[in-house]
């Protein structure tokens, strides 16, 4: 039996590792820290050290966390989505109804033939 045939991944072996000093780092080379408020970021060095909100965090805390962190000039690692801006509503424009020959005639006092 033939490795990396089609259809097959190739089987993972040790060489498959990252070197030791990059295991466990965020792709960027910091480390991860976790932060569920405001206050952790308080904990972070900048240099060394990313933030990532943790997953169970609402929508008014990834709020705070956010403007605190620009605050101190850290990085995030998950800042989330924005909402979209309301796009804003087109006026309706109204017409007027346009007047008939004989709405005009009337209005001019002509006769309608």
């Amino acid at each position: 039996m033939r490795l990396g045939k089609r259809g097959w991944p190739k089987i993972v072996k040790i060489g498959y590792k990252k070197s030791r000093k990059g295991r466990g780092l965020h792709p960027s080379g910091l480390e991860e820290i976790i932060v569920r408020r405001p206050a952790d970021l308080e904990k972070i060095n900048a240099k060394t050290q990313i933030a990532k909100i943790g997953h169970t965090v609402g929508e008014r805390n990834r709020n705070a966390i956010m403007e605190r962190a620009q605050a101190l000039e850290l990085r995030v690692a998950n800042p989330g989505l924005k909402k979209p801006e309301a796009a804003p509503t087109e006026e309706l424009i109204v017409k007027e109804p346009e007047q008939t020959k004989t709405e005009e005639a009337a209005s001019t006092g002509e006769k309608s033939e």
